[in-house]
């Protein structure tokens, strides 16, 4: 049972950091609209009030493949897409590296590496990882 709630625990945590970065995007009621649920019950899900399999589910299928990926990050599954669509290409996938190593050098430029400078380095790795999948059909 423990386990059942740790687990619980994890995806209110990396369900509550999707959403932070949504309402920081501005994109958190059209995601909301898109799954058919309001935003109050994203951020009660986000607090650890058990998430509904369906719309765990239509979230999956609604979010930009990099936070649908974090979502499910301790778990073994990784999402696929199921039709490769033209943009898939390498030379997304190359453009994608390109503005991470761009990024990470910006932040370097100061000479400093602070927690700030991380966390976006690693969100930016998410979407990049996101875009090679992509490319490689993984």
């Amino acid at each position: 049972m423990a386990s059942i709630c740790a687990a619980q625990q994890d995806l209110a945590d990396r369900l509550s950091e999707v959403i932070r970065k949504l309402t920081r995007d501005g994109q958190l009621n059209a995601l909301a609209r898109k799954v058919g649920e309001d935003v109050r019950d994203l951020r009660r899900w986000a607090k650890g009030t058990t998430l509904p399999g369906h719309v765990l589910i239509a979230l999956l299928d609604e979010l930009p493949r990099h936070h649908a990926d974090y979502l499910i990050g301790n778990t073994q599954l990784r999402l696929v897409s199921k039709d490769q669509s033209e943009t898939a290409t390498a030379f997304r996938a190359a453009a994608a590296t390109s503005s991470f190593v761009a990024e990470v050098a910006e932040r370097m430029s100061d000479g400093e590496w602070c927690h700030r400078d991380d966390a976006a380095a690693k969100e930016k790795a998410r979407e990049t990882i996101t875009e090679l999948q992509q490319f490689v059909g993984e």
